[in-house]
């Protein structure tokens, strides 16, 4: 069985006779075709782009997140222990973080043992899917007053 349509030859201007062969409706095939893969490269592009811009986004949000903690860490850490309750329990994110980070709240807790005591900072925002707050953690007082002590006895 033939498809195609069998050629014609045919006298051209300069009198030569060339073979001709008509393909009707395979224009329109191959530009539909060809539409369809165009549309398809463009939404598996347009896809990645947003994913892109997403994920830089949220790279930018963590790094100011990062910032944040690292700079309240370092001004909690430098006060003695009265000044650092106070400021607890006054601690926001700063007017750069609210201006940037959706809906941040930043917390704060002391944990004390034997080592010493330790801050932990944390600071959540609305995130797309599942989402961790960041953990900053750093030593207010790294050796207690006793430990300090009985460490400086020690030593000759």
């Amino acid at each position: 069985m033939n498809v195609l349509p069998k050629p014609k030859r045919t006298k051209g201007t300069d009198g030569v006779f060339r073979r001709s062969t008509r393909r009707c409706g395979f224009t329109v095939t191959e530009l539909v075709v060809a539409a369809s893969l165009l549309v398809v490269v463009m939404s598996v592009v347009a896809s990645l782009t947003v994913r892109s811009g997403r994920l830089w986004q949220d790279s930018r949000h963590y790094r100011l997140a990062i910032d944040e903690l690292s700079n309240q860490l370092e001004r909690l850490t430098s006060l003695d222990e009265t000044r650092l309750a106070m400021a607890i329990a006054e601690l926001s994110p700063s007017q750069q973080v609210r201006d940037a980070l959706p809906n941040p709240v930043l917390s704060a807790e002391t944990l004390a043992d034997e080592d010493g005591t330790r801050l932990l900072l944390h600071l959540a925002w609305d995130r797309l899917g599942k989402s961790v707050p960041v953990t900053l953690v750093g030593w207010v007082d790294p050796l207690p007053s006793s430990a300090a002590s009985a460490a400086s006895e020690e030593t000759p």
